[in-house]
């Protein structure tokens, strides 16, 4: 089967049980009626070839089991907006975990030189990603607008691991400004904090298997063009250098950050930015000391405040 993915990923941060987090965002989410399902316990093996065959394709594959059978799973190359997801999925049903990419229908293989019968010798196991899923379709005058997932568990990497605790908010009839406006009210509490992060879990898997390249900072540069198409490539860039701070803190992305803020200000007139910019040039000024700036940093993305600007900017931007 043939799904595009589109969705919002919140990365959350919280000392509470899974339970405690998804009664906070059942009650958040107390004006749409809750569609509630069994939670799930899922075992996920992520396969690619000696020379990263998929990766370089920018593919991620993986067979999953959930207690009543086994799927295989390939997502193709994501487009991503300012953290916002849109990407194709295929998924088969398997009789067993071993692998079978000639299972897919041959649309999955378009663009790509990869032999699928062929391809299948060659795979092996590079990580693994076990957690626990608790689900809602999140629904409103009959239409289910949204899935929500809440997953909690670790990724593995031979002797490696990292935890997942993470919000998956996925369209599903809905609208993108239905979708924002359910993100605004999973933000509205004091007690779980959410930020924005937009790793998918194969990147992380990939990344903890030491088998990719931190992303880097580009250089700024000024642009010229349409006023329209200026501010999309501002906050593109805004957003995606907040992402590459959180794989790796480094003053670049976080100056790329301050000049992109500087140019949607003068675009926009919006005061959002009037708060953000003394924050990031604060922490440009602060003593070298990686670890503090990035406590801070995540701290300022992670406010309600923040938050609440960013998702009132994709509505602006997005849904003009």
């Amino acid at each position: 089967m043939n799904n595009e993915e589109i969705e919002l990923k919140f990365f959350v941060n919280s000392d509470l049980s899974a339970d405690a987090v998804v009664a906070l965002m059942d009650q958040n989410l107390s004006g749409y009626e809750l569609q509630k399902f069994p939670r799930k316990s899922l075992c996920n093996v992520y396969y690619d070839t000696r020379s990263q065959a998929l990766r370089r394709n920018h593919m991620g594959m993986r067979v999953r089991s959930d207690g009543d059978g086994f799927e295989q799973t390939i997502k193709t190359s994501s487009n991503t907006g300012g953290g916002l997801h849109s990407r194709r999925e295929f998924n088969v049903s398997l009789d067993s975990q071993e692998p079978d990419p000639a299972r897919f229908p041959p649309e999955a293989w378009e663009g790509t030189d990869l032999d699928p019968s062929a391809l299948g010798t060659e795979l092996r196991e590079v990580f693994t990603t076990n957690f626990t899923r608790i689900r809602r379709n999140i629904v409103s005058g009959g239409r289910v607008l949204a899935e929500f997932c809440f997953d909690s568990g670790k990724i593995t990497a031979g002797q490696s691991c990292e935890f997942i605790s993470e919000i998956e908010l996925e369209l599903a009839d809905g609208t993108l400004p239905e979708l924002l406006e359910i993100a605004r009210h999973l933000i509205d509490n004091e007690a779980v904090s959410l930020h924005l992060d937009s790793r998918s879990k194969a990147q992380r898997g990939y990344a903890l298997a030491r088998l990719s390249v931190p992303p880097a900072a580009r250089s700024f540069t000024l642009l010229e063009g349409p006023r329209d198409v200026l501010i999309r490539t501002y906050f593109d860039m805004f957003l995606e250098h907040e992402q590459i701070l959180l794989s790796r803190f480094d003053l670049k992305s976080l100056s790329v950050m301050t000049l992109s803020a500087y140019q949607l200000q003068k675009l926009t007139n919006d005061d959002g930015y009037n708060m953000i910019i003394p924050r990031l040039l604060e922490l440009e000024r602060m003593v070298a000391d990686s670890e503090g700036r990035l406590k801070k940093f995540i701290r300022m993305i992670s406010s309600r405040a923040y938050m609440r600007f960013i998702l009132d900017s994709f509505e602006k931007i997005y849904c003009a």
